[in-house]
């Protein structure tokens, strides 16, 4: 259920494991423009979407208005959500996934299946399936409603959710002789992301706290976001010339958030519906294309080794909350370099959560690594692996480049050179020396002496 990113990618994966997919989705129901990162578009290029690949817009430079300067800052490629949801539909079809255009009305687990029913132009339809992927984003309504297999309802469920944020958008014309670019500006209210794309349009999504009461009803959106405007210095500027599409302001949650149970015996949840971050990461669909890899195996593990589903849930658990924790954190430290408005309520309460001391990226040296058992993937499964443990690899790594790790420690034990090492794992020596520097960055062979005796 959902057609974006995480359950394309989970679709897609799941078919090169053999199984038969069915998406059903619907066009997205509002507009909707986005950064995109270099590495979300390197895994597009290196899993083969090519339709997705051609609907993206251009790369630009990033102009930042940051705590009282402004320098260009990081690059993105501009995105328009319509066009490239309706690209990755494509290519999922052209990779064997059968797409359904439909609304899901009912769902409902019965005997061990999962019976959905959905409605097309042509009427309703029903369809019965082994098992049944969330993927509907931020409101999915499954990630807030099951509490274990077989039974519907919200008691269990375990919702952390960063301090309330709405996205206020409008959109404008433009002369489409107006270079593309992207634009990120604060003011005490919040903070603000500008968007021209080179043919005639731009975008203006406001972002600002949305507790309850903080908002007006719909009915004075349109007022509230003027009001807004004329408080944002850098609003001047962007909107000179510009004429607006329509009176119209879309609204969209947009606080960091996770929702356990991830998933059970015959269901997942993937993508924003299990943990979404804060839109200023700017990392939304990278996390949502790693959920739906992740996924795949995960699945794969549940439906046909029915008797590892701890471990295979334990994976997909522990990659959402170190994604999660981690994301968090790195936006704690972004809102904490905006030190113009320390009691503005936007920034300071946000610049104070989460409320714990963690660091987005430990120093691999902060604490000694350490050998356990985690699942990992292998062959398309979750399986158990001895891995090694590091501060900024609490998850373990088993492999780098390739090169399983805790093997390589003990063939250099033995006597192993560089070539007897490439030759026994079957990869380049480039690869071999890739993964032996990643032990060495972290006092590895110091460290795993009692373990395996002296290292060459």
């Amino acid at each position: 259920m959902g057609g974006g990113p995480a359950g394309v990618f989970t679709a897609c994966g799941l078919v090169r494991l053999g199984l038969s997919v069915k998406i059903i989705t619907r066009p997205r129901p509002f507009p909707a423009w986005e950064g995109l990162s270099e590495r979300s578009v390197e895994s597009l290029r290196h899993f083969g979407y090519g339709e997705t690949l051609t609907a993206i817009g251009p790369r630009v430079a990033r102009e930042a208005h940051w705590n009282g300067t402004s320098q260009i800052q990081n690059q993105e490629y501009i995105l328009n959500r319509e066009k490239f949801d309706q690209a990755l539909l494509k290519d999922a079809q052209n990779k064997g996934v059968q797409v359904i255009e439909g609304r899901i009305e009912k769902l409902e687990p019965r005997a061990g299946q999962w019976h959905i029913s959905y409605e097309i132009p042509a009427g309703r339809q029903d369809i019965t399936a082994d098992f049944l992927v969330e993927a509907r984003g931020r409101e999915a309504k499954l990630s807030h409603a099951i509490r274990s297999e077989g039974e519907i309802g919200a008691r269990n469920r375990d919702f952390t959710v960063a301090p309330a944020t709405s996205a206020l958008l409008k959109s404008y014309h433009v002369s489409p002789e107006l270079e593309a670019g992207t634009s990120v500006a604060t003011f005490p209210e919040g903070w603000a992301w500008y968007l021209l794309d080179g043919q005639g349009t731009a975008v203006l999504q406001i972002f600002v706290s949305s507790e309850k009461g903080e908002l007006p009803p719909k009915s004075g959106l349109n007022i509230f976001f003027s009001e807004l405007i004329e408080k944002l210095p850098q609003a001047r500027d962007w909107l000179s010339g510009a004429v607006v599409h329509d009176e119209q302001v879309s609204v969209r949650t947009a606080a960091a958030n996770r929702t356990k149970p991830v998933g059970g015996k015959n269901y997942l949840v993937v993508g924003d519906g299990s943990m979404a971050l804060d839109p200023l990461s700017g990392n939304g669909i990278f996390y949502a294309i790693g959920s739906g890899l992740a996924a795949a195996p995960v699945i794969n593990t549940l439906l046909h080794r029915p008797e590892h589903e701890k471990q295979a849930l334990q994976f997909f658990q522990e990659r959402i909350d170190f994604a999660f924790e981690g994301g968090c954190l790195m936006g704690r430290e972004f809102y904490a370099s905006e030190e113009r408005w320390p009691e503005a309520n936007f920034w300071k309460t946000r610049r104070n959560w989460p409320g714990n001391a963690g660091v987005p990226h430990p120093d691999p040296l902060s604490k000694p690594a350490e050998i356990h058992e985690k699942p990992v993937v292998r062959d398309g499964y979750i399986e158990l692996e001895t891995v090694i443990v590091t501060a900024d690899h609490p998850r373990g790594v088993w492999q780098v480049d390739g090169v399983p790790l805790i093997e390589l420690l003990k063939s250099i034990t033995d006597g192993a050179n560089d070539e007897d090492n490439a030759a026994k794992f079957g990869v380049e020596k480039k690869q071999v020396i890739s993964a032996y520097k990643w032990l060495l960055a972290r006092n590895l062979p110091e460290i795993f002496q009692k373990y395996f005796g002296n290292l060459s």
